[in-house]
Formats: structure tokens, sequence, C-alpha cells
């Protein structure tokens, strides 16, 4: 399969190629100009290849539209970059009362090509005025278009739209994509196939060429394309079909190139980040309502971000934005496909609704139910196997840990659950693992979420729905843990209820009179590794000062040749990895026996700190791999740990730690060396300070005191300053 090219990178090839081919093009914006090349690195080389047509404007995005408005007016070609898309409100009198009013209001039609970029929505921790997703507000002015940019369409493709109706047009480009690699050749991944339907090529379908049944349609603009389709794919694990729909265009909807494609659909989904209420999903919703409503087998479902202003933290942020798991978790609640009997609804004539899902409106949410499940059945009743339950137990997910926390349940108490279907999340030392039941039936919960598990230790069961009568007091036992006062935001992910309810939830036992507030679990797991270290390593320390300035230089190179997000870190695991072939024993393990295992490539863990937690995913065979790709592990990596979704196989195999102590002011930083490990390197905060060069001038340099923890069994003095001396001529090239 071809190598793609990253979204940024293909953004800026389709700018080019518009300034080459119209010698009337102009670019207004602020920062636009190299060496800046705009706050994401969109319009780079513009200024200098075209320097009398791309200006840097000052801080006015009202000013900056307006003047686009009268180039526009004198028959040039204008595209405009808003630096955030929070900021498309400042510009929103002249796109309502210029721009596009003037395509008709002066007698006759005049051409108006202008395009207005905007970079929108969140997933970067830039907190509530830089996150937003504004699509919605620009929907329905006469003469205005909105397109997307997504992973699937050419930036050329979509520009070239955009500018053939001669009428003014507003890009949303979500940041998230920015550093993420397109979709190529007509293939997602091995299993998932891509094709672009429809008028220029708006629509495309992702789906699995060998699935069969009745699918259920997902549209996903842009940035939510990704997740969609990470939905999309574990829906399948669970037995469902599912298509997802991008389109390149978002207003005017395109119905007709989705008519061939309800007509077999099940079900359709419109998911979204912007904030519910007058969205772009509801617009699609009301199209397809209008104009396709006999294909429809039931109201189009809407799925989008919590009510909430988006905040800055990571786990926070997380908890608000719509996520991969709020899709999988509307796509779940739809019904399962009904077997084809030639009407619209199947032999009842009406849809079907899932348990505790109000019929017939879109969005709606679940409504927990209210029949306790019985402890098992009464005394005198000798227990059947249709009776008898299917343990929930708990794995043994890893070796170094004695027991997890049961941090929370999936799925309510009593309610109806699918084999294969996620039913709690367990924390480990390492990471958050979910449990999925192993037949369909009913959940029962035996343990509280918040409670300590052993491996091999049962939580709940899954009993057949024929072995819950209708109506059974209470069992005794712990008591569940109170619901939050507000429901829980739209888009968390396993832990989110921790992070958002912390007082909530604690384990069983642990209320007392005391004033005081139990330790969170991921800070008992923590402290339990390093506790392991301390007793069981003998850990020695060398740190040296090391200039940086060539290898922050070398970065920024890397950052503007590959697109990717590359800063020291990236250099620094680099440097790390192609060090393992000259120091060996650092990068080795001491088994119980007391024999040293050499490594056979270079699997460099990452500390990643992500408010809830401190989470160490490894980059796996880490020299095999260019910078660019390096970078997008990283990224890959550090999203999965925000998301909750790093797994034990995302942390396994690590044999030399990197540890991130970069907040600003530390100079210095001691790591800890998780057992299994020999060596960690600390990268701190980089400082400058000022020295004298070899003529006797003075200079300033960009320094960072890196510093190595060692097992001093495997590990000597000398040894660690050699690798350290090494690391730095390599960061010094």
């Amino acid at each position: 399969m071809t190598r793609a090219e990253r979204v940024s990178r293909n953004l800026n090839r389709a700018l080019h190629a518009l300034f080459a081919a119209d010698e009337r093009a102009w670019l207004l914006g602020e920062d636009v100009a190299d060496p800046y090349g705009g706050a994401f690195k969109a319009t780079q080389g513009l200024s200098t290849a075209y320097p009398d047509r791309v200006l840097s404007t000052p801080l006015s995005e009202n000013g900056i539209t307006g003047v686009a408005g009268g180039l526009a007016l004198c028959g040039d070609t204008v595209i405009v970059e808003i630096m955030f898309g929070d900021f498309a409100g400042l510009a929103f009198d002249p796109i309502l009362n210029l721009i596009t009013k003037s395509v008709a209001m002066y007698g006759e039609r005049t051409p108006m090509r202008v395009v207005i970029r905007c970079p929108v929505g969140g997933g970067r921790g830039y907190g509530a005025t830089h996150s937003q997703s504004p699509q919605k507000h620009f929907i329905g002015i006469p003469h205005l278009a909105l397109y997307e940019l997504s992973p699937l369409h050419d930036a050329a493709d979509v520009l070239a739209a955009a500018l053939r109706r001669d009428e003014p047009a507003m890009l949303f480009e979500d940041k998230i994509l920015y550093t993420q690699r397109r979709y190529v050749d007509g293939r997602v991944d091995d299993r998932l196939a891509f094709e672009l339907r429809g008028a220029d090529g708006n629509w495309a379908r992702v789906h699995d060429p060998d699935a069969t049944g009745a699918p259920t349609l997902v549209i996903a603009p842009g940035g939510v394309a990704n997740r969609a389709i990470a939905a999309a794919t574990r829906a399948a694990e669970r037995g469902r079909t599912v298509e997802v729909l991008v389109p390149a265009r978002l207003y005017p909807v395109d119905v007709d190139g989705l008519r061939d494609l309800l007509a077999g659909a099940h079900g359709v989904i419109v998911a979204e980040e912007s904030t519910a209420g007058g969205t772009w999903g509801s617009e699609v919703a009301a199209r397809l309502h209008a104009e396709a409503w006999p294909l429809l087998r039931g109201p189009v479902e809407l799925v989008s971000s919590a009510d909430r202003v988006i905040p800055s933290a990571p786990h926070l942020e997380q908890a608000v934005l719509l996520g991969t798991d709020a899709i999988l978790d509307r796509i779940m609640r739809l019904p399962a496909a009904p077997a084809a009997t030639g009407d619209r609804y199947g032999p009842t004539d009406a849809p079907a609704t899932p348990a505790g899902v109000s019929p017939g409106v879109p969005g709606a949410v679940p409504v927990p139910r209210t029949d306790p499940l019985p402890a098992g059945p009464p005394p005198s009743a000798p227990t059947t196997a249709a009776q008898a339950g299917v343990p929930v137990d708990v794995p043994r997910l890893n070796p170094n840990d004695d027991s997890y926390v049961l941090l929370e349940w999936l799925v309510a108490d009593g309610a109806t659950v699918e084999a294969g279907e996620p039913v709690a999340a367990v924390e480990t030392s390492k990471a958050i693992e979910e449990l999925a039941a192993s037949q369909a039936g009913v959940l029962r919960q035996d343990v509280a979420a918040g409670a300590d598990c052993a491996p091999g230790a049962p939580i709940g069961q899954i009993l057949p729905e024929s072995a819950v009568p209708a109506s059974v007091e209470p069992a005794a036992g712990p008591a569940a843990v109170p619901p939050p006062p507000d429901p829980v935001p739209v888009g968390s992910g396993p832990g989110a209820p921790a992070a958002a309810y912390p007082e909530q939830v604690e384990a069983v036992g642990t209320r007392s009179a005391t004033p005081g507030r139990p330790l969170p679990p991921a800070q008992r797991r923590i402290a339990d590794v390093v506790s392991t270290s301390h007793r069981e390593i003998p850990v020695a320390f060398t740190a040296v000062r090391v200039d940086v300035t060539a290898a922050l230089a070398y970065a920024r190179r890397a950052a503007d040749q590959t697109g990717a997000t590359v800063g020291l870190t990236e250099v620094v695991i680099a440097a790390v990895a192609a060090l393992h072939e000259r120091f060996g024993a650092l990068y080795a393990r001491l088994t119980g026996d007391g024999l040293v295992v050499d490594a056979e490539a270079p699997s460099i863990g990452l500390t990643v700190d992500v408010g809830t937690g401190l989470f160490l995913p490894v980059i796996r065979d880490a020299a095999g791999l260019d910078l660019g790709d390096l970078a997008d592990a990283v990224v890959a990596l550090r999203m999965k740990a925000l998301r909750g979704r790093l797994r034990e196989e995302d942390m396994a195999g690590m044999n030399f730690l990197v540890a991130l102590n970069d907040t600003p002011g530390v100079t210095v930083a001691r790591p800890i060396i998780p057992p299994g490990v020999t060596c960690a390197l600390s990268v701190p905060d980089v400082h400058r300070e000022v020295v004298l060069d070899g003529d006797g001038g003075v200079r300033e340099r960009a320094v960072a005191d890196l510093g190595l923890a060692y097992d001093h069994r495997l590990v000597n003095g000398a040894q660690a300053g050699a690798y350290l001396a090494a690391l730095g001529e390599v960061l010094q090239r």
C-alpha cells in the first residue's frame, strides 16, 4: 500500500497547486507568512513562493474577512485562515452580511470565490476558547457552503469543489487530523476498504467488503471519522455490521449520494463533535426524514459531545468530547438487524426498541432497570442448569500484580448483555482492561466498583434471562455505589467517572467517621511499583549536562519535513534506540534465577501522565522507525492514554524507559526503574545558559541535564558515564 502523506502536508500541497494555477489567488491570515507558516504549518512556503499575494494580517478576524470580501468583489480568489475556528464568530458579520449576500444582491449573480479555513475541534488540551467545533452556527446562510477535511478526501479535490461553485465556502479542519496520515489506495486497513461516491466524490464509504447483513450507517465528518471507524471495528467484534460515511461537504447536505445505501441499512447514526442542539447532525436527520423517509427503518439517531465548556485538563477534556466509546455505545443500543421479512419494520410493523430506550426519539438515552436481581434461587428450590450463572472472572492480566481494582461497571446491574460485550473495567498497575461477557444473559454484580479483586476471582455473574424472575427482593450485600448527581458526560471512557466524581468511587469498607478521602486506585498502583523498585533494585544515578541546541533545531527541521509533531522527546527516543547495538547491557534484563537476557531490539517505554495516573506505554522496535513514524507512535500512545484506551499489550516488552520530567523549572530528576528494566533516562526541562565559545566570545545555548538511573547489578558507573557521553554526542550532531 502506498505510504500516505499527512493531512497537513496534503492541504499545504493543495494550496501551493491553487496558487500556481490561479494568478489572482490571495491568502490572508494571522502569522501565515514564513517562517511561521500558520499556527498549524498549513501555509508553509506560500509566502516565500508568492510574496505579493500572501499577507500576514493584524489580529482582526472581522477585518481580514471584510478585506477578503472586497477582493472577491473585484474578481479575485481569496483563502482566509482563521487561526482557531473559535474566532470565526468574530467574522460572522462580514460572512452573513457582505460575502454571502454579495452573490445575489446587486441585480445579477456575482462570483464570490472566498474559502474561509477554520481549524476546529479539541483533543489537544487547548481549553475552552481554542477547542470548539462551531460548524453548526453557519448552517442555513444562503450561498454559503460548508466543507470539512477528512483523512479520506484529497484537499485539492475539496478546494476545487468549493471554488467551482463561485460562492463563499468555509473549510473546517479538525486539528487532531493535521499530523495523521491519509488513507489511500482504497484501503483503511487489512479489513476495511473505502470508496468515494456521489457528486464530486463527496461521500467516502468505509466498509468491510466481506461483511454480510444489513449495516448500521454511521455518518461522521472530518476528525470524528477515525473515532467512528474505531467504533465500527469494535462493533464488528461483537457481531455488528457497520459502515462509516464521511462527507467532504457538510452543507448543503447531499442526500442523493446516500439513497442507495439507505435502502439496505438497518439504522442511521450521525456523530459529530459539537454540542447538541441546532447541529449539523440534526440538519442531516431533517433532510433524510423529509427526502428519504421510505428508505429508513427508524429515526436517525444523533450523538455528540457533552453540553459543557471544554476543559484544558486532558482527562476532563476526554470526558466532555465525543469519543469512540460513545459512538460504539449508540451502535450497540440499536437492536440487532432483524431477518428480512419483506416489509419496512418486520412482522410487528414497528421498529424494535432496545430495553430502556424511548422509542421514536432520536438520541434517546437508556432508562435504568429498577427490578433487582436475585442473589440466587430460593433456598428450597434446587439450582438447575438453566438457572446457573456463568461467572465474570478477573483473568491474570499482569504477572507483577497480586490484585487489581474494579474501576467501574460498564453495564448496569440487571441489564441484558450480549456475548463479547464489555461489562467491567479493571485497573492493573499498568493499564485499564475491559472484561467481556462470555455469553449473552443478564448481568449480576457481586462486587462494588472501587473494590480490590484478585486474579481468578469472580466479580459477578451472567445469568440466563429465564433464571431471572420479574420481581425478587434484593439480595443483601455491599451497597452499590450511588449514581453521580449529574449524567456522566457523553464520550467518557473507562476511568472517566472516577475522574469526574472521585468522591463516589472508593473501595468497599473505606467509609468511616475519620475525615479524609481514600487514596485513588491509580496512585496506589504507582506506589506499589515504586515500592517494588526500591525494595528489589540496587539503583545508582548519574547526570550530565547536554547541549541540546542542535537537537532542537533538528526536531524543527524534521517537523517541517515530515509534518509530524517532533520535539526533543522524539529525538531523544531515537537516539536511545540507536545506541542499543553499542550498549546492549543497558537494555538487558535480569531473571529471577540470576540470568542476564539481552534484548534483540530496543523497545522504549515512555512516561505519560494524564492527570489521573501515570502510564508507561512502549514503542517496540524503535530503532526501525524513522523520526516521523516515531513521532506518530508517541502521539498515538499519548492519545490512547488520554482516552483510557491503553491495554496491557501497549505496555509490554519494555527494555529501556525514557521518563519525561519536563515540567517548567525542573532541571534534574531521578527516575524510578520499573521492575524488569535495567535503565531509566530522565529528560527534564530545557533551560538556557550563557557560555564562552572557543574564541572567548559569549553565546547562549539550550541545555538539559539528562539523568540515568541504572541497576547496579548489570551496569557499572563507567558504563553509565560512557553511555551518557555517547548520547550527548548523538544529540549534538
